[in-house]
């Protein structure tokens, strides 16, 4: 038998691998080559790595501390510039809008940060030789000028003085005012005693300051009389001490109205009722109170707090003549108004009459009463009208 190869096909195979891999041409690279071209790879995405950086992260914002030492002021020309920016860009406002909002925007990123405590107050430009205290003090001087012009404009056109009214005195007009229910309160007394017209003051009797009341009318030249209490018809009103009653004797009355007089001092001139009504409608009574007047020389004046008083017949069996209130109550109503309505009806009824004696409160009314009475007296002497008192009154 033939013996068979074995190492036909393993011989032209190994052949055929080992031609073919050395027909494959070899790279050979050159170091140097490489290195330069991965650096050059390497810079470049370092760039753009760092330029994406930097568009990325926002502006960095100073704090306040750092503005007030850093900021100055731009110069001149700058301001200038930017004031006439300014107004080019309001003049383009109307005609595009767009434009208009991306010029406030670029404003607004250059102008200086707004801080609390160093914040410019105004935009106008200021000159570097004039500091802030001289802006300060033309400001001062500014405050002061308006403050003299409107001072000039007070004094050039004063608040026109109050018009009463007053008519012309007629028929010799006199009047008398009689301020009653004076011994509670001296201070408001002085508000009258003060007064340079002519008074006549009642004081009530046993009160705190009666004797002190009635020393005040006396040094002040007022005329000074007792404002006798007595009984009124409303049993539950007390006219006060001293007051004289409906079921009083003679003697008693007598014995009262002495020691009420003698209170108040030498020096009173008369004697008018308080409250009284009914003391005053009974004949009797009333005619023992003008026994005293006669005894002591003194006048009596009656209030005519009643329309039937009997006064009147009293003094006609004693042969007497009396004084009584002709004119109104001046201070029945608290008002300025009202008050001044009363004086001048008082006036007209001078004037009809010749005469009016007239009557006021010295608490009731002193915060209006005696002020208007000074803003008055000296007007309704130039019409004409004489002021007295019962005393030196013509019976």
């Amino acid at each position: 038998m033939p013996v068979k190869r074995k190492t036909s096909r393993k011989s032209t195979t190994t052949k055929k691998r080992k031609t073919t891999r050395r027909r494959k041409p070899k790279v050979k690279l050159d170091s140097g080559k490489v290195i330069f071209l991965t650096g050059i790879i390497v810079f470049v995405c370092a760039l753009i790595l760092a330029a994406s950086f930097v568009l990325s992260t926002p502006k960095k914002q100073t704090p306040a501390n750092e503005t007030q030492t850093v900021y100055k002021e731009p110069p001149k020309a700058e301001k200038s510039k930017n004031v006439s920016s300014l107004k080019n860009k309001d003049t383009s406002k109307h005609t595009d809008k767009n434009s208009s909002k991306k010029n406030t925007t670029d404003l607004k990123q250059k102008e200086p940060p707004k801080t609390s405590s160093s914040k410019p107050k105004e935009d106008k430009p200021s000159s570097a030789a004039k500091p802030k205290e001289e802006k300060k003090n033309v400001t001062a001087q500014q405050k002061t000028e308006k403050e003299n012009k409107e001072s000039k404009i007070s004094v050039a056109k004063p608040e026109p003085k109050p018009q009463f009214n007053i008519p012309q005195a007629r028929n010799n007009a006199t009047i008398a005012i009689i301020i009653d229910d004076a011994g509670r309160s001296a201070a408001n007394l002085k508000k009258y005693t003060s007064l340079e017209i002519p008074l006549t003051i009642a004081v009530l009797p046993k009160l705190s300051q009666t004797k002190e009341s009635a020393q005040l009318v006396l040094s002040s030249g007022k005329e000074l009389i007792l404002h006798q209490p007595m009984q009124s018809k409303n049993h539950s009103m007390d006219p006060g001490p001293g007051k004289i009653t409906v079921d009083m004797s003679f003697e008693q009355i007598y014995q009262i109205v002495r020691e009420n007089l003698n209170e108040l001092g030498p020096g009173v001139k008369g004697l008018n009722n308080h409250e009284g009504s009914e003391v005053t409608e009974d004949v009797f009574r009333i005619g023992a109170v003008l026994d005293v007047c006669l005894e002591k020389g003194i006048y009596f004046l009656d209030s005519r707090t009643s329309a039937q008083t009997m006064a009147p017949q009293a003094a006609l069996e004693r042969d007497m003549t009396i004084y009584e209130k002709a004119g109104p109550y001046i201070d029945n109503e608290t008002t300025r108004e009202a008050e001044l309505k009363r004086i001048l009806e008082s006036l007209e009824y001078a004037n009809k009459h010749g005469s009016a004696i007239v009557i006021g409160h010295v608490d009731k009314s002193a915060n209006i009463l005696p002020s208007l009475l000074k803003e008055m007296y000296p007007l309704m002497i130039k019409k004409g009208y004489k002021f007295t008192t019962p005393s030196k009154m013509k019976k």
